[in-house]
């Protein structure tokens, strides 16, 4: 699968690292530049695409802007990527884990 450049990740069962690094690592190769999380372990998610990001060793760095969005609703979240300018038109795509 390959996902859009816009991502908003709707956690229901929280970030679970053996089960959730590749999905990670997925999107980091699919050249995502917004990461969106709401719901369980935010900051753990946030968190760990920062750092597999920053792990890539890609002679040339890739940037993904990643945010959090602990009192915020789906809606609300899924409207803050679509007016987020990542410098490329993308549509904005809505994952549940």
């Amino acid at each position: 699968m390959t996902y859009s450049k816009k991502i908003v990740l709707l956690s229901r069962s929280g970030y679970v690292p053996e089960r959730d690094e590749d999905f990670l690592r997925q999107l980091c190769s699919d050249g995502v530049r917004l990461f969106c999380v709401l719901g369980a372990d935010v900051d753990k998610w946030e968190e760990a695409l920062d750092w597999i990001g920053l792990d890539q060793g890609s002679a040339e760095p890739h940037f993904i802007t990643t945010t959090s969005h602990i009192d915020e609703s789906l809606a609300e979240v899924i409207e803050f990527a679509q007016l987020f300018d990542t410098g490329e038109k993308a549509d904005v795509q809505v994952l549940e884990r």
